[in-house]
């Protein structure tokens, strides 16, 4: 018995199977059968219709109902046109920048914030249940979730480029209610605050990039100034020395330097005629010559003394120290010179070249003329009688003062011109000297440029920097006034309104079509899984296929069902009991759609 329960199992597995075919297990041996025929299916939903059509109106009563009861939901929309600016680019250019898509999403935030959404439903007077209960979470949600901004995009290529893209022209903004007028109101007000947001935000923007640049522009004026203070102090500390001023330190170097050769040659020349002039004056008496009776000159004091020392020296080269008229020419010099002021060293040198040739003379007598001593004696003689020339000679060449004032006309002029030269010589040292320091501080200016040069270029590339960095921002500046000028005239890229919202007729949602027929899709699967389900269940054997599969040899004899009378009353009861539950459903469904109609209107 449970082999043939097992049996029937496999059998029920292969029976809904198409196209496969079934290994039925025996005691003793496989049998091979085929697959199902459609008249099978049809048999077996025949058998099993209850199981169908239960499932099948259930599911369709359901998905008609949600079709025709969800709400509607009227869409209204506006579209907005973002036109380019008027004025060309290369002209103009504004200061407000990014992309399209970046300032509409901007926008779609800004405006749907909590704040802005709940002041949209207080002014527009949505959702009052929501608003009265003092949710304001569900009316910022419910408003969020109805409001659509979509972009408009068209294919367009950059300049310069092959390859296709895309270009946004416009927008659309669109706003969902189950009361079409509702849905207008609020489309409309959505595109005006799109529209006005937008300007706000452009010229707003526009301000605070001029007020940006403007306050960028006073602080690198300032510091433009205070670099320009630095440098000043800077060329003011070191005057002079400035690289800039190198080429001309060095020609005033080179200017100094030849007034400098040019005053050594003029200096030079007058030294000639000094030496000329004293030569002059030498041998020109500064008094007119006095002679005696007979005719013979009066010598000058100075013409005498002159003359008694070359007189002494040659005759102490003759005699002795001791002899009188040596001692007497001493005497007269000696003399001579304190009447004359003339303080020489004459008679020192005199008094001297006597003792030297005392022992000179007692040298010679002791020594031979090689000895040292005898040689180093005749070399201090030697140098003594030379200094007495030198004298005697510079004597006869000085000009000594006479007592009285000069008389001699050649004279006076002579030393007139003297004068004059060496006025000129004093005057043309003390010029030199100027222009020594002169060139000295032109070199001590050259020898720092180096050193100021780093510290002078470093001051000078901060100035020139900022004073780039300020010109830049002038000159930006200026951009960004036009820019704002620009936004506030309505000339730059704006939204123009090129759609308004429209009261709409039909509802957006729900797709009550779509709705139904996917519901009766789903109902009509259903209910054969119902069917399906119970015939897999079932293990009773029907027809003769059944008794083939489990016994496995056809039978001898078909004999149908025969009914009796319980039979007969029992179906007649089963189709009454049909007739009542499919009355009953066509009631409630029609009650259903009646109160769904009822209620919509009310709402």
């Amino acid at each position: 018995m449970s082999g043939l329960r097992e049996q029937r199992h496999q059998y029920r597995q292969g029976f809904f199977a198409s196209e496969r075919i079934f290994v039925l297990m025996s005691n003793d041996n496989l049998k091979v059968k085929a697959a199902p025929s459609l008249g099978d299916y049809w048999a077996a939903l025949k058998r099993r219709r209850w199981y169908f059509l239960i499932p099948f109106l259930l599911v369709l009563y359901i998905s008609l109902m949600l079709a025709y009861g969800l709400p509607p939901l009227y869409r209204s929309q506006a579209t907005i046109l973002i036109e380019r600016q008027e004025i060309p680019a290369n002209l103009v250019e504004t200061t407000v920048t990014g992309f399209v898509q970046e300032r509409i999403e901007a926008l779609k935030q800004r405006l749907m914030s909590h704040e802005r959404l709940w002041e949209i439903a207080e002014k527009l007077n949505l959702y009052p249940e929501e608003r009265a209960q003092g949710n304001r979470q569900k009316v910022v949600k419910l408003m969020r979730d109805n409001i659509y901004v979509e972009m408009v995009d068209v294919k367009a290529s950059e300049a310069g480029s092959s390859r296709p893209g895309y270009a946004t022209i416009a927008f659309t903004v669109a706003f969902e209610n189950s009361s079409p007028e509702t849905a207008q109101i609020v489309a409309s007000e959505l595109a005006e605050l799109y529209m006005s947001e937008n300007r706000r935000q452009r010229s707003e923007q526009a301000a605070e990039v001029t007020e940006f640049l403007e306050q960028e522009a006073e602080r690198l004026a300032k510091e433009m100034e205070e670099s320009e203070k630095k440098l000043a102090e800077f060329k003011k500390k070191h005057v002079g020395a400035t690289p800039e001023l190198a080429n001309l330190n060095l020609r005033l170097m080179e200017q100094t330097e030849n007034k400098i050769q040019r005053l050594d040659d003029r200096i030079r020349a007058l030294e000639e005629r000094k030496r000329s002039l004293e030569g002059q004056l030498a041998i020109t008496s500064p008094h007119k010559d006095v002679y005696t009776e007979q005719g013979t000159r009066v010598l000058s004091t100075g013409e005498r003394l002159s003359t008694l020392t070359s007189e002494y020296l040659r005759l102490s080269a003759i005699y002795a120290q001791t002899h009188p008229d040596v001692v007497k020419l001493r005497r007269e010099i000696a003399s001579l010179e304190s009447q004359t002021g003339m303080n020489s060293g004459a008679s020192s040198l005199v008094a001297k070249l006597s003792r030297l040739r005392e022992e000179l003379a007692k040298a010679r007598e002791r020594y031979t003329p090689e000895h040292p001593d005898v040689i180093k004696l005749q070399e201090s003689v030697a140098r003594l009688e030379r200094e007495l020339r030198n004298i005697s000679i510079d004597r006869s060449a000085t000009v000594i003062p006479a007592p009285v004032k000069p008389d001699n006309p050649a004279y006076i002029s002579l030393q007139t011109q003297y004068d004059s030269v060496m006025a000129d010589i004093a005057a043309d040292h003390a010029t030199r000297r100027k222009l020594e320091q002169k060139l000295a501080k032109y070199e001590a200016r050259m020898a720092s440029i180096p050193a100021v040069e780093r510290d002078f270029m470093a001051l000078t590339r901060d100035y020139d920097n900022a004073k780039k960095k300020y010109q830049e921002v002038k000159d930006k500046l200026l951009e960004a006034k036009m820019a704002e000028q620009l936004e506030a005239g309505g000339q730059s890229e704006r939204f123009t309104l090129i759609e308004r919202p429209y009261v709409p007729s039909t509802p957006e949602k729900p797709n009550r079509l779509g709705i139904a027929l996917l519901g009766s899709m789903l109902a009509f699967v259903t209910g054969l899984g119902g069917v399906a389900v119970k015939e897999y269940g079932d293990h009773a054997v029907h027809g003769s296929k059944g008794v083939l599969s489990i016994s496995h040899a056809p039978p001898l004899a078909n004999i149908p069902y025969i009914e009796n009378s319980y039979d007969v009353s029992l179906r007649k009861r089963r189709r009454l009991r049909s007739v009542a539950i499919a009355s009953f459903a066509l009631l409630l469904g029609v009650a259903s759609f009646v109160a769904l109609y009822i209620y919509r209107q009310q709402v």
